[in-house]
């Protein structure tokens, strides 16, 4: 009876014992562009002697960095395809009036998606930006990581206000790795370790629950420009709670088409 009873402990332990972790993918896209110049070798993924500016340089304000992501075909088939599971997506950035309100937050919505036909199950996405510059024999000059998350938070939960279906925090990184050492360019990105302050945030806390979390990510692998050699990718840190869409936001959103 002894060993029954010590069985059935051990059996009683090993069901209840916590399921493994669960671990968020990060989804990239690495690609390069040459010019077919009739040389009898090309060669992919090496640096330009003469460097192109720095990704965390290249771009005027936040509306260019969305733009330029959005205009990118990979780009866009990652992100439609985790939030949609579909191709057939509709999307509009930087949009105003009549979705927000003049001198209210947020402002403007960055990103406006929803599935083609289907304009009362919208998503909207702020997106706030963070640089990291690699350096050489230092370490990475990375911009003010807590201004970026407390502007984000507090203009996500505007798009809650709003009414949408499911509203997203992007934090959008611009990595310049060109100067890590490492041989494998497909590693020259910011190590971990440099962003605990953007990744050790407490999300739970300091923003509404129902907002989900995504990290998207631009790496200039090279010393050639972004558009030339680049690294794309995305995570989805927290899904967003899918809420019932108002009527009205939805014959807002129709209209915008037209």
């Amino acid at each position: 009876m002894k060993i029954l009873a010590r069985l059935k402990k051990t059996i009683r332990t090993f069901i209840q014992k916590e399921p493994p972790p669960e671990y968020e993918v990060t989804q990239f896209v690495i690609s390069d562009r040459q010019p077919i110049t009739g040389a009898s070798k090309i060669s992919f993924f090496v640096n330009n002697p003469q460097p192109g500016a720095s990704v965390t340089r290249t771009f005027e304000n936040e509306d260019d960095v969305i733009n330029w992501l959005m205009s990118n075909a990979d780009f866009k088939h990652i992100l439609f395809k985790n939030l949609f599971s579909s191709s057939s997506v509709i999307h509009h950035c930087g949009v105003k009036e009549p979705i927000t309100e003049p001198k209210k937050k947020p402002g403007d919505i960055d990103i406006l998606l929803y599935k083609e036909g289907n304009e009362s199950n919208a998503v909207g996405i702020e997106c706030k930006i963070v640089k990291s510059e690699s350096l050489e024999n230092q370490p990475p000059k990375i911009n003010k990581i807590t201004s970026v998350q407390k502007k984000g938070t507090k203009q996500a939960d505007g798009y809650i206000n709003i009414g949408f279906s499911r509203v997203f925090l992007m934090v959008i990184l611009l990595d310049d790795g060109r100067h890590y050492n490492n041989p494998n360019f497909v590693f020259r990105t910011t190590p971990t370790e440099e962003l605990k302050e953007l990744y050790d945030f407490d999300w739970n806390t300091k923003m509404n629950t129902e907002v989900g979390i995504i990290y998207a990510y631009v790496n200039q692998l090279t010393s050639n420009h972004i558009n030339q050699t680049k690294g794309l990718g995305l995570r989805i840190e927290r899904e967003a709670k899918e809420r019932i869409q108002c009527d009205g936001l939805t014959e807002k959103i129709k209209n915008l088409n037209y």
